[in-house]
């Protein structure tokens, strides 16, 4: 199992885990060693405060006596046996400090000290070791006992009953690091296995990663993986579009104008010919930068996936700016422009040169296809704005293919390259926007079209 990646995550995961495990470990251990040494603390005065109570209230003056009349005090020593002589220890003293009784030699070092209760001190000797000794009067208060036990004898004790528990965990401790090893390699096997897949894919493999058995936690990353795979094809595609499209359309308006600059440099002295070529030149020349426009300005709307810098629209002065600056190619072609206000939208946020464009794409249509004396209605209501005119509409076939990029119905006189109207719903579309076009009839004739955005 390959561990030595400086950025593992494999590698990381066990160290954090085992460290923590450590960390655990030495905290329980040192918990379970204060809670068996308050116990055993406990335990031991206990036995001493019960051994001295004993000794208090039992006959012990009169035995004394009587060991006296037999031969005087003498230190009481006991038999050696195979418990530990610093298990428990006592003394019996006169209240003037004189020891009566010892046990053993360890009782009989024991330094007097009048005080009712617990003390730790060292005894007589060499001995530096620190016992914790329990002093109490007899009933009578001629007498005092002493109890003691050496607190060496405890911490061995304790350390004895704590750690000859804690080696089961420390035995166990490669086993838990082992089976955190495996189990991790397992969890981590759908991150592995994707990035294998990432590794084989080729550059123009777009399709969606498998999010079958995939952790919660790795989802959202290779649902975002997919959903860059479909930007990344989206933009493969329009950008494959725009040059197909552009290739397309200004392959026949470049062999026109290098046609019509031939024609003006053959022609000789013949001015009108020569004139009618070079007027043919820049109109060819127009169509070129406008188709080129068109194609630049959709190009970089289909890049957009929401729109920027938004401020709040006044419908009813956008659409008098528009139609302010289609006045003079109406007058032209003799057309009327009439702007009604029905009701104010809901306000709402865009961008106001784009909806300025959508607009003004519709009405200028309306302007260069309809016939002269003919009229344009701008109508705005509350939730939505209607552009019609009186210019006898559209077959129903062709009305179903219009918006299609460099659809041109047939039989049209003016030029144009048939983007316009994908520029409109493409706007649409970015300000959720709906765009319906639709035929206004009066059986049997149609009388002209409508253009309805949907606010």
């Amino acid at each position: 199992m390959k561990l030595r990646q400086k950025n593992s995550l494999r590698l990381r995961l066990i160290s954090i885990l085992s460290l923590t495990a450590l960390i655990i470990w030495g905290i329980s251990t040192a918990i379970a060693w204060f809670e068996v040494r308050k116990e055993v603390d406990e335990l031991f005065d206990a036995q001493q405060v019960l051994l001295a109570k004993r000794l208090a209230t039992s006959n012990l003056h009169q035995i004394l006596l009587e060991r006296q009349k037999r031969g005087g005090f003498r230190p009481f020593h006991k038999r050696k046996s195979h418990y530990d002589d610093d298990a428990l220890a006592f003394a019996v003293f006169t209240r003037d400090g004189q020891l009566l009784l010892g046990d053993d030699a360890k009782g009989e070092n024991f330094i007097f000290a009048p005080t009712r209760g617990f003390s730790v001190t060292t005894l007589a000797g060499e001995d530096k070791d620190k016992w914790r000794i329990f002093w109490l009067p007899s009933e009578d208060r001629s007498l005092i006992v002493a109890v003691g036990q050496q607190l060496k004898y405890r911490g061995s004790l304790i350390n004895d009953m704590v750690f000859k528990q804690m080696w089961v965990w420390i035995a166990g401790l490669p086993l838990l690091i082992g089976l955190m090893i495996l189990l991790i390699g397992r969890e981590l096997k759908a991150i592995n296995q994707v990035g294998r897949e990432m590794r084989r894919r080729s550059p123009d493999n777009h399709q969606h990663i498998t999010t079958e058995n995939l952790p919660d936690e790795i989802l959202p990353l290779v649902q975002g993986l997919n959903g860059f795979f479909d930007r990344t094809s989206s933009m493969l595609a329009r950008e494959r579009r725009f040059t197909s499209d552009a290739a397309h359309e200004l392959r026949s308006p470049l062999a026109g104008l290098r046609i019509q600059a031939e024609i003006a440099q053959m022609v000789g002295d013949d001015v009108a010919l020569r004139e009618e070529a070079l007027t043919n030149l820049t109109q060819g020349i127009d169509r070129a930068t406008q188709v080129i426009e068109q194609l630049l300005t959709l190009s970089r709307l289909d890049n957009l996936q929401q729109l920027e810098e938004l401020e709040n629209i006044d419908w009813q002065t956008l659409i008098s700016s528009v139609i302010s600056e289609l006045y003079f190619s109406a007058q032209h072609k003799q057309i009327e422009l009439h702007f009604d206000v029905k009701a104010t939208p809901e306000p709402r946020q865009g961008q106001t040169v784009l909806l300025s464009l959508m607009l003004r794409n519709v009405m200028d249509n309306a302007i260069k296809y309809c016939p002269t004396h003919s009229q344009v209605k701008v109508r705005l209501e509350k939730t939505a704005i209607y552009i019609e005119d009186n210019g006898g509409g559209v077959n129903q076939a062709d009305l179903d293919k219009l918006g299609q990029r460099f659809y041109r119905p047939a039989g049209q006189n003016e030029k144009g390259s048939g983007l316009g109207l994908s520029i409109v719903k493409r706007i649409a579309e970015l300000h959720h926007i709906q765009v319906r076009l639709e035929n206004r009839q009066n059986n049997p004739q149609n009388i002209g079209l409508r253009v309805i955005f949907q606010l």
